[in-house]
């Protein structure tokens, strides 16, 4: 069954329908369910978000490896973390009570 269609949407419908209504009854629950899958899938890929793709920037044309510079450091000692003067109740004392500026300015 062929249909060669030249004219607007409306007259496309009743061409199909004219053709649909020929069929069976289990084609037209076919037709029918293959429709709305159709058109569920396409309401799916529609709310799906726009994915971005990030572009990576070369900043080294010889990256070392991880064997390579685990090499590179072997002999080197741990550098010690600095230790803080201050224990976190000085520091709380001494900026409780203070605003900071912009927010000083917003209010």
């Amino acid at each position: 069954m062929e249909a060669v269609l030249k004219r607007n949407d409306n007259d496309i419908v009743e061409a199909y329908w004219k053709m649909l209504s020929a069929l069976s009854r289990t084609v037209k629950l076919k037709l029918a369910s293959r429709l709305t899958n159709a058109v569920l899938e396409e309401e799916a890929i529609e709310q799906l978000p726009n994915t971005r793709k990030a572009r990576v920037i070369r900043r080294s044309m010889i990256a070392p490896s991880d064997t390579v510079l685990e090499e590179r450091f072997l002999d080197m000692a741990m550098p010690e973390l600095p230790q803080d003067d201050f224990t976190s109740e000085e520091i709380i004392k001494s900026n409780s009570g203070k605003t900071i500026k912009s927010i000083e300015k917003w209010l």
